[in-house]
């Protein structure tokens, strides 16, 4: 396995070393989360080329639970400007043809102060149970000592109970407020990507998320934008060939079990509402898919979840550069 790199402060000194020593290639820019953590956009290409006619692509991990797709997209963005993996390995990718040819904007951890506070670096299913693992992700409910409820932002002033722990996959942007981040515009997340469109237009976005895959042998699928049915022809037909060419990739990635279904997120009721509300405007002019990795379990240990991850994202490089 490449070295595995997914916490804040390992990401922030990787991400000044390289700013220092590719300032051609990166340009790397934050927000500040309300506990300081940065929470980065780095986008690599080219700089000394005009980029505003390269296609583009967006790339984003929303969850702090959910640490493969840091580890993945640090070591892409190694290979793209120093030519090696992080622990060494000289990189397969074209390299030069990417830098040259693409513009690529990648997130690699939305809600780091989140990331920060769990209690282990790669979940890997020896230490939690999937119930002890959901509890880090969104708190303990005091009343039955499993995992809190799910929503897109709340106030510990008003909420009650209170979770006895608060979940790692909410991220804190006031004094008493949290939210998701992808399911709330105040969300860092949603900052940069309302920013970032407004900047230029984005060709596809990959939304790198993880699962637990409970009570079958698969370890990864995509997903559709729930409104897919409602989005332009030629949208639904490029989200669809996109998706399904990075499960067809999964399958040549040793250990790689994809789901062969690929269709709309499935959410109803409000989790569905919340992405009819914060992304219902970004559907109608986007190509925008969502990846799901095994996540916490021994069938899919650590490098094969940053395998997968990487995976994903090559592909969807390649469809730019093929113009597909």
């Amino acid at each position: 396995m490449s070295k595995w790199v997914s916490r804040p402060d390992d990401v922030d000194a990787l991400v000044e070393k390289w700013a220092d020593e590719f300032p051609q290639y990166l340009r790397a820019e934050s927000k500040t989360q309300y506990g300081g953590h940065p929470v980065w956009a780095l986008t690599v290409t080219d700089h000394e080329q005009e980029s505003d006619q390269k296609p583009a692509a967006m790339f984003f991990k929303p969850h702090a639970h959910e640490p493969a797709p840091i580890a993945a997209q640090m070591n892409f963005i190694s290979q793209l400007l120093t030519g090696q993996e992080l622990d060494g390995t000289p990189t397969a990718l074209p390299r030069e043809e990417i830098l040259a040819n693409t513009v690529l904007c990648l997130m690699p951890d939305a809600n780091p102060a989140g990331t920060a506070a769990a209690p282990v670096d790669a979940w890997d299913g020896s230490q939690y149970t999937n119930e002890e693992f959901w509890a880090w992700m969104r708190g303990i409910d005091p009343e039955t000592g499993k995992m809190w409820k799910r929503v897109d932002l709340w106030d510990d002033t008003v909420e009650e109970p209170l979770p006895l722990r608060y979940g790692i996959v909410y991220e804190q942007i006031s004094e008493h407020e949290y939210v998701e981040p992808n399911r709330h515009h105040r969300s860092s997340l949603f900052r940069w990507i309302l920013e970032l469109r407004e900047r230029r237009k984005w060709d596809r976005m990959l939304s790198l998320h993880q699962c637990e895959f409970t009570g079958t042998v698969e370890n990864a699928m995509m997903i559709l934008p729930c409104l897919y049915d409602e989005q332009p022809a030629e949208l639904q037909e490029m989200e669809s060939a996109w998706a399904r060419r990075i499960v067809e990739a999964w399958e040549e990635v040793p250990g790689g079990k994809p789901r062969q279904e690929i269709a709309p997120l499935g959410y109803t009721g409000q989790q569905r509402q919340y992405f009819v509300d914060r992304w219902g405007e970004i559907y109608k002019d986007s190509a925008i898919i969502t990846s799901e990795i095994r996540n916490n379990s021994l069938p899919c240990p650590p490098e094969l979840q940053q395998a997968l991850n990487e995976k994903a994202i090559e592909v969807t490089v390649a469809e730019l550069l093929d113009g597909n």
